[in-house]
């Protein structure tokens, strides 16, 4: 039953991988623009440059994981990754396309400033719908670390015995 979910989430979170990559490599780019050397841009990309490579090499290491093991993807860790993932992608990416649209001058790296914006605005929100798959059919067995009351750890702990069985 949770195997169509489980592809989902792992083809989410490549794709999303993928564009984090991307975005990160062209952020790598941007440093040597004249609009970033002349400090014309330099908070925008700055913060960027510190969300994104920490987002993207968590993402592919957690790709990595679902192809080694087919049970990463849909418990709390990837609930709360997949959320402040999110969160912060999504906040940098718009900080950026804000501040470019707003007082680029327009020269040949334009582009790569959108690229980055709009990979990034994407990535972050592929990981807060990531997110709420993960949360939405999460197991009822994992369920017992996202939710730790009592009444909840007697039902999931019914729930494994039965799954044990």
């Amino acid at each position: 039953m949770s195997c169509p979910y489980r592809v989902i989430n792992f083809v989410l979170q490549l794709l999303t991988a993928i564009l984090e990559v991307v975005a990160t490599v062209f952020v790598v780019l941007l440093l040597w623009s004249p609009c970033v050397l002349g400090l014309e841009f330099s908070v925008s990309p700055t913060m960027c440059l510190f969300i994104r490579p920490v987002m993207a090499l968590h993402s592919v290491v957690f790709v990595l994981f679902r192809l080694c093991c087919c049970t990463v993807g849909l418990d709390p860790i990837a609930v709360v990754f997949n959320f402040i993932a999110g969160v912060a992608v999504t906040c940098s990416s718009l900080f950026l396309l804000i501040d470019v649209i707003m007082y680029h001058c327009g020269n040949e790296y334009l582009y790569m400033f959108y690229i980055v914006g709009i990979f990034g605005l994407l990535a972050g929100i592929m990981h807060l719908v990531n997110a709420f798959i993960c949360n939405r059919y999460m197991p009822a067995s994992e369920r017992l670390y996202l939710k730790p009351s009592k009444r909840q750890r007697k039902k999931a702990l019914k729930v494994r015995l039965r799954e044990n069985k």
